[in-house]
């Protein structure tokens, strides 16, 4: 893949507790795909990211434990995770028919932490992190020349309701669970694990290694079906690196 003889990559499921006590040179220390390539490729900026014909949403923070997320969302972070969405809902826009005005929309929402998007601060005051990455999310992308609509912060519950109704195009969550649980009960199964911010196109399964259906012949190829289609899609729409 870095010496460019793939147009893209994608992986299916792995076990990071297997690879890490595997033996094999710097398996150790192995987390995931993702950040692993990210090393291997020198990038700077990995985004977690899932799409899905029913729902697109990115992640600002991971797998922390809930009490640590507050302090884990900064404005860079926030910033980083929208550019880098709009910068996927843009590439898919590019890859779709148009409308009859010969556009594709492109909205993205940027959720809320708080319940009700912290009523001005009367339930929390993260949102004025979170707004704060917005308008640096804005600025870079119109650096970038990539024009996408960044609306936000909305109160989560109502960013996915509409993101899943068609009003935005994509979300991006806080944690971890405010992304993955609308996104597992809309397209379990066929949802794409998607690594935005690395110089090659890379897409992934949304599930697990599933150890518990090896040789019964009850394995769903679904997942890794709509990576390969997915990845195809984005190799079609153009260079992967907005400079």
């Amino acid at each position: 893949m870095a010496a460019g003889h793939a147009d893209a990559l994608v992986t299916g499921p792995v076990s990071k507790d297997a690879i890490s006590r595997s033996g094999a040179p710097r398996a150790r220390g192995f987390l995931g795909h993702t950040e692993y390539l990210a090393l291997r490729l020198g990038a700077k900026e990995v985004i977690m990211a899932f799409w899905s014909e029913a729902l697109t949403t990115s992640l600002v923070t991971t797998h922390l434990p809930l009490e640590a997320v507050p302090k884990a969302i900064t404005k860079e972070g926030v910033a980083k995770a929208t550019f880098w969405t709009a910068w996927l809902v843009d590439r898919l826009a590019r890859s779709a028919k148009s409308g009859t005005n010969g556009r594709v929309s492109r909205v993205v929402a940027v959720a809320a932490l708080n319940p009700h998007a912290g009523e001005h601060g009367l339930i929390g005051c993260e949102e004025t992190t979170i707004g704060s990455g917005i308008m640096l999310a804005r600025k870079r992308l119109a650096r970038a020349k990539i024009d996408v609509v960044i609306e936000g912060p909305v109160a989560a519950e109502s960013a996915f309701r509409l993101g899943a109704n068609g009003v935005y195009n994509a979300i991006i969550a806080m944690y971890h669970d405010q992304a993955t649980i609308p996104m597992k009960l809309l397209s379990f199964g066929e949802a794409v694990n998607v690594s935005l911010g690395l110089p090659i196109v890379r897409t992934s399964v949304d599930h697990g290694t599933a150890y518990d259906r090896a040789g019964k012949g009850t394995a769903d190829p679904r997942g890794m079906l709509e990576a390969m289609r997915l990845a195809a899609r984005l190799v079609r729409a153009g260079k992967q690196s907005p400079t």
